[in-house]
């Protein structure tokens, strides 16, 4: 293993550790299967400090045109402390492989993702774009998307926020993966908020991979806790992939 790489990767991940990821949220990681088209499930629940609880479930389909191109929408529910879910919101994201994978020590791609919220106070439109960087050892694969975003038209303004994504992964067994994911937000991207109203969440994540049920099945579930006051006490996460 090279031990440098290694050290780059915990150094990038640690430096960037979006505004608040939603309950369902997940690491982005590029896709460059060509031809292949996914459908995905994803289930979350946040708690908060003041006792309060949000869940919420997405259903996707995406996949790769070319092998650097990968485009996929998404609707998403959501409930509070238990109540019906309802419409949250809909999204279309799309992902460019800037460099080609493997050819250097980082690979490069450009994520852009717009939101239509179902609440229009929420903003007419969400924008949220950003690199993602992947670095790959002997043992590990490291991806760390820092991103900014904003809603457009909502009816308290707000500026533009820097948050992100990372995630580290190693396989411990054939179609079993164990490592950890981050997300967080720092606030406004040029005029960072107070520790006290910034959300960082990290935690322990498994990755499972299988061909039973008539084709690949991916498995990534996480379980989150909040880092300081400003974040959810914690969450738990999990997605569903079926590629065909």
């Amino acid at each position: 293993m090279d031990m440098r790489r290694v050290l780059t990767c915990a150094l990038l991940a640690s430096a960037v550790s979006s505004a608040g990821a939603d309950p369902a949220a997940y690491v982005f990681t590029p896709y460059n299967d060509a031809g292949k088209w996914q459908l995905a499930y994803g289930l979350g629940t946040e708690h908060d400090r003041d006792g309060s609880r949000e869940t919420q479930q997405t259903l996707a389909i995406g996949g790769a045109p070319t092998a650097r191109w990968y485009t996929s929408v998404y609707a998403a529910w959501a409930a509070d402390d238990g109540g019906r879910f309802q419409t949250d919101e809909w999204s279309w994201t799309n992902h460019l492989q800037v460099t080609t994978p493997g050819a250097g020590p980082v690979d490069v791609g450009l994520l852009c993702e717009l939101s239509r919220p179902h609440d229009r106070d929420e903003g007419r439109l969400g924008v949220s774009c950003g690199p993602t960087l992947q670095m790959d050892t002997d043992d590990l694969q490291v991806n760390v998307n820092p991103l900014l975003g904003k809603h457009i038209g909502a009816e308290e303004p707000e500026k533009l926020a820097l948050g992100y994504q990372w995630q580290v992964k190693g396989m411990v067994a054939q179609g079993v993966e164990l490592g950890a994911q981050g997300f967080g937000s720092f606030g406004t991207w040029n005029h960072w908020s107070p520790a006290s109203g910034q959300q960082h969440s990290v935690g322990p994540a498994i990755f499972l991979k299988t061909n039973a049920f008539g084709g690949p099945i991916r498995v990534d579930a996480a379980w989150l806790f909040g880092i300081g006051d400003g974040s959810p006490r914690n969450t738990i996460r999990l997605r569903l992939e079926h590629e065909f």
